[in-house]
């Protein structure tokens, strides 16, 4: 196994943690302390699962950013599809500072990712 499709499989593994923690969040968890941290840890996860795509990708030669960036609709969908839902639960929820944070996060990390690919390596 090459470590692109070790990384791969780790993203899934994220992406599906992610997912199980926003159902449970949605469906089944009641107490509202304990259901913002567990949408706080499913944003993590997810964000996680991008990350090692995006590495796993840039392993092989292809620039994720560069498919995003240059008008790829399918991508730019899937992304702001994404982004909008995390910011629907948290907004449904009263908790506008907790996704600002993040999003915060999120543009200081895709400047950084932008401007400096090769800052990572293994």
């Amino acid at each position: 196994m090459t470590v692109t499709e070790i990384l791969l499989i780790y993203s899934v593994l994220a992406g599906i943690f992610s997912i199980l923690l926003f159902t449970f969040t949605l469906f089944f968890e009641k107490d509202k302390k304990k259901s913002k941290n567990l949408l706080i840890w499913a944003v993590l996860f997810l964000a996680a699962s991008f990350a090692t795509t995006e590495y796993a990708f840039w392993l092989e030669g292809v620039y994720l950013f560069d498919l995003i960036f240059k008008f790829n609709f399918p991508l730019i969908s899937y992304f702001t599809i994404w982004l909008a839902f995390i910011i629907w639960l948290f907004e449904s929820r009263k908790e506008r500072t907790i996704w600002v944070i993040l999003a915060i996060a999120l543009v200081l990390l895709t400047i950084v990712a932008l401007n400096c690919p090769n800052c990572i390596r293994i």
